[in-house]
């Protein structure tokens, strides 16, 4: 991303003229002040690199995990200035009831790394009702569960966890056959959380089926006698 702002002048003129331009060192921890100014923006990433726009009062404008190339790097930073593209109008493009499966997922996206997880749950149960259902054994359906899904409870939780068999061959590479991983991850921090200690027998036992699909545990009792 800086040797395009530096050395492309396409990119270098646009950015020049618009914006201010400032790289964090995320190599080693934050200086206090950058993780204050992120942690005020309510941004919390678990990757980079990723682009964030703020206007000239510092107020978060948009974010996006970049293809290093220059009309992407363009068009990212036009899209920010634009409350109908950018992923701070997403949220008034929700309330103002828009329930596409486009808006659903973008403003889904945008509330994982802001961790509002009440909202979140209720977004993508949204999502999943809007979602084309033939479409659910498909990869887009896994991109979902895999990027934005945090609960058992969610459609596409439910979807996958009773239709194991299909869920395999969406990953490549070193990550071939780590599609299961999503939903144990769910699972996992959810009979971690401290108030399964007061779910009822059912409630338990349906997490117990859920550790021995997954193939978390051949003992899944095992999950709760430590709570």
């Amino acid at each position: 991303m800086g040797k395009l702002l530096r050395e492309d002048s396409e990119v270098s003129e646009y950015y020049n003229a618009n914006y201010i331009s400032y790289a964090m060192n995320t190599y080693n921890e934050l200086p206090a002040q950058e993780h204050a100014f992120l942690k005020n923006a309510h941004l919390n990433f678990n990757s980079v690199p990723v682009l964030l726009y703020f206007d000239k009062d510092k107020k978060f404008l948009h974010y996006s995990t970049p293809e290093i190339n220059a009309e992407f790097i363009i068009s990212e930073g036009k899209k920010a200035l634009f409350p109908a593209f950018n992923a701070a109008g997403l949220k008034s493009k929700y309330e103002a009831g828009d329930r596409t499966v486009r808006t659903l997922y973008a403003f889904s996206s945008f509330l994982v790394i802001q961790e509002n997880t009440q909202l979140l749950n209720k977004v993508t149960q949204e999502l999943y009702d809007s979602f084309r259902k033939g479409e659910l054994p498909t990869k887009k359906s896994y991109i979902i569960l895999k990027n934005v899904v945090q609960s058992s409870d969610n459609g596409f939780f439910q979807y996958w966890i009773n239709n194991l068999s299909g869920l395999t061959g969406f990953e490549s590479g070193i990550k071939s056959g780590t599609e299961f991983s999503y939903l144990q991850t769910i699972v996992l921090k959810e009979v971690s959380d401290p108030n399964s200690k007061n779910w009822d027998e059912a409630k338990k036992n349906k997490y117990k089926e859920y550790i021995v699909k997954l193939k978390m545990s051949e003992n899944p009792d095992v999950f709760f006698e430590i709570l």
